[in-house]
């Protein structure tokens, strides 16, 4: 399910005539959770994972009518290694969003907007020996509303170039679901993002007796 939703994801930011682009989002989870259960399930108190995660991904989308619509895929590498054991995260997410633009002028735009999707996690720990080894999956699906604001920079009468910040949270609504070894951390990915990312778009054409440019 999850890897059908990033593949469909990333082919709608790639075949997008309307925008698209790249972001970096620092997520603030709670992992206490985490760190406890691999604390216990390897026998040490050395997993130290915190806030704030990072994503890396790509967005795409366009206007229809006076809303936009679109979607994004990100992942998020995340390690620990320490003398006496290591661990990898990773996730992955896709999301399918609706947003609501309102430019004042030609320089600045603003988007309430709101997402649904799912996240995949996975997480691996061992000790170094590899005398104890210890893995969890999980995937969710949640809503995350959101509020962005971006600068615009016009490269022509037709496209531009936008730098753009948002900060939203991330709702669960199913989930998380796991799989593994049990019992499982008692967490989710549910929490406070920010987001900074660079756009590329071209600009709504008017036609006869419609003023409106987005």
């Amino acid at each position: 399910m999850i890897p059908a939703l990033v593949l469909g994801v990333l082919s709608l930011v790639a075949l997008s005539p309307g925008y698209g682009g790249f972001e970096v989002t620092s997520t603030f989870n709670d992992l206490s959770g985490l760190n406890r259960r691999l604390d216990t399930l390897l026998g040490t108190h050395h997993f130290t994972y915190s806030a704030p995660m990072w994503w890396f991904g790509g967005h795409g989308g366009e206007h229809v009518g006076p809303v936009t619509l679109g979607g994004s895929g990100a992942f998020a590498p995340y390690a620990k290694q320490s003398d006496s054991l290591k661990s990898q995260l990773a996730a992955i997410r896709a999301n399918f969003e609706v947003g609501f633009p309102y430019s004042p002028n030609e320089w600045v735009q603003v988007r309430p907007c709101l997402e649904l999707g799912a996240t995949g996690l996975l997480v691996y720990a061992q000790t170094v020996t590899a005398a104890t080894k210890k893995w969890f999956a999980a995937w969710s699906i949640g809503t995350t509303p959101g509020f962005e604001v971006m600068g615009i920079l016009p490269t022509s009468p037709e496209s531009f170039i936008g730098l753009f910040l948002k900060a939203s949270y991330l709702i669960p609504i199913s989930g998380p679901s796991w799989f593994g070894d049990s019992p499982p951390p008692a967490f989710s990915l549910s929490g406070f993002a920010l987001q900074l990312g660079v756009r590329f778009g071209k600009t709504g054409s008017s036609t006869a007796g419609d003023d409106v440019e987005y």
